[in-house]
């Protein structure tokens, strides 16, 4: 996994999301119990583990972890061909740091994430100079939390460059020492 701090809660968040499993073993006390039913789930069953729990069982190799849909090499198409009428937000709110840990396993996977955000990022630099009601804009509502931090930080620039402008930015003060 990538090495984002312990304490970090969108890095906690990000390894929340589901994966597709292939268990490898037999594991008791794990399945549905209910009426007369077993707890047993079989080996080769499908299941969708939270990221977190089948990252560390696949390196144990009690499942085979698949692709996550999210960054399957359709969906890596889709992205290339059109990066910013992707609703990232639908997907994950977290969908770069949950791709920095898929990236860990997925040798394309951080090619695809670099080119999408730079991409975005001049749209999102575009949308920046357009002033502060720009959160009704479709593209604006796509975006996933760290290009939304990313879009508020460029305002706040836009916002402190139009203030050094004109000259609201810092004021000088005479010093107490002179009369």
């Amino acid at each position: 996994m990538s090495g984002a701090s312990y304490y970090d809660i969108d890095d906690i968040l990000s390894v929340q999301e589901r994966v597709p499993c292939v268990l490898q073993v037999d594991l008791d006390g794990l399945g549905p119990s209910g009426s007369g039913g077993t707890s047993k789930v079989h080996r080769n069953s499908r299941q969708t583990l939270p990221f977190w729990m089948a990252d560390r069982l696949n390196e144990e190799d009690y499942v085979n972890m698949e692709v996550s849909p999210m960054f399957s090499k359709q969906a890596n198409r889709m992205y290339a061909a059109s990066p910013e009428s992707i609703q990232l937000r639908a997907i994950t709110q977290h969908y770069y740091q949950f791709g920095l840990h898929v990236g860990d396993l997925i040798p394309e996977v951080p090619q695809v994430l670099r080119n999408m955000y730079m991409q975005r990022l001049q749209k999102i630099a575009q949308i920046s100079q357009q002033g502060q009601n720009v959160e009704s804009l479709d593209f604006v509502q796509s975006l996933d939390k760290s290009e939304a931090h990313m879009l508020k930080l460029c305002q706040n620039s836009q916002r402190a460059m139009a203030e050094w402008q004109q000259n609201k930015a810092y004021t000088l003060k005479k010093a107490p020492v002179l009369p």
